[in-house]
């Protein structure tokens, strides 16, 4: 019931967002341009009440445009199963003529949790437009495989972003996922990014599980393009 729950609120979401119309903006389904870096820190602090415990969550973020097509990536932090990771990824856009529905495959290698992992992904994304706002749709989906124990995590994560006139951006994510031995869970992220300087954001957020996840928690992050 929890997984048909989970695919059922990102279905209506995706049919939602995918019915607008725009020109792309630069989301995960869009290659790094050649010799381009985005760089991205946050750290977020979660916990089922006010008086703890609490569970502190890192992650960092790099990506690197080798070619105009190809994006290499680093990504450290947490997996879908909450423990430790570091996976160097590949990026590779399947198409990038004028249509508007953009695509592409990532396979990333490293560790999880101390152990070998291959990291397949799958991306779509388009670009949107609310009156005057441009923004972004994106849909991530991976498989996290362990090969030491043959284990495999299923992650989906669907983000909208709206780019209005002016230093302030918005984004909200709804994060899905399949760990082994572990509830199904979905979880809501909401964010405004305020941007200093040319090519730098401040990310301020809040997360709260809807299914699976009883935590509530607050998010701070950096971004920042070179």
């Amino acid at each position: 019931m929890q997984r048909l729950l989970i695919l059922v609120l990102a279905s209506v979401l995706a049919f939602v967002l995918a019915c607008l119309r725009a020109p792309a903006a630069q989301a995960g389904a869009w290659p790094r341009e050649k010799g381009k870096v985005f760089l991205s820190a946050s750290t977020r602090v979660a916990g089922t009440s006010l008086a703890g415990p609490y569970s502190i969550y890192s992650t960092t973020y790099l990506e690197y445009g080798l070619t105009d097509r190809l994006t290499v990536g680093l990504d450290v932090g947490h997996a879908i199963s909450g423990q430790g990771k570091a996976v160097v990824f590949l990026r590779y856009p399947l198409a990038l003529g004028k249509d508007p529905n953009r695509f592409a495959v990532e396979l990333g290698l490293g560790t999880i949790a101390g152990e070998p992992a291959i990291r397949p992904g799958f991306s779509y994304g388009r670009g949107v437009s609310l009156g005057q706002s441009s923004g972004w749709f994106n849909v991530d989906t991976f498989a996290e495989y362990r090969g030491t124990n043959r284990r495999i995590d299923l992650k989906s994560d669907i983000t909208f972003g709206l780019d209005p006139p002016g230093p302030l951006k918005a984004l909200v994510q709804l994060q899905t996922g399949i760990s082994q031995g572990d509830p199904s869970f979905a979880r809501l992220a909401p964010s405004l990014l305020y941007e200093f300087g040319s090519r730098s954001h401040i990310e301020l957020g809040l997360t709260a599980g809807l299914i699976g996840d009883t935590q509530m928690g607050v998010k701070l992050g950096f971004w920042r393009e070179f």
